[in-house]
């Protein structure tokens, strides 16, 4: 079987889009989040790269390796309060079918804006989009 051959185009829209999501976010916080959902959806190729990146924002490498689980199996003195409330809502937005959970919007709205909860949401509808694309092409 082949693999699927996505335009130069598109992605090349999709890395415009990408560079524009999300800056009202810590950078670490945004590479966190783009790592999570990367373990959610098995998308290899990201795990690696945002790996990496947080490797190079000087994230340890206990955090790195603690967002292959759920949140709420972290470790408390891994990620604060704030961060914890955006990785679980980045995880209902990526992997629940039920439906948002609104309480994990409203836990993260008491840590976030408005303006850096949308940021949360764009980040993940991103590399959620980034994760399908790359895995249709492995």
């Amino acid at each position: 079987m082949s693999a699927a051959k996505v335009s130069p185009e598109f992605l090349k829209a999709l890395e415009e889009f990408d560079a524009l999501v999300g800056e009202a976010l810590k950078p670490q916080l945004r590479e966190m989040l783009r790592l999570r959902c990367s373990h959610i959806n098995g998308c290899s190729y990201c795990i690696r790269l945002h790996s990496e990146q947080l490797a190079a924002l000087g994230a340890r490498p206990e955090l790195i390796g603690a967002l292959a689980r759920p949140v709420k199996l972290m470790r408390d003195d891994l990620v604060s309060e704030g961060d914890a409330a955006a990785l679980r809502f980045a995880e209902v937005l990526t992997d629940y079918p039920r439906g948002l959970e609104i309480e994990a919007r409203d836990v993260a709205g008491e840590f976030f804006t408005q303006k850096q909860l949308g940021a949360i949401v764009e980040t993940v509808a991103v590399i959620n989009a980034w994760n399908r694309v790359t895995r249709g092409m492995e």
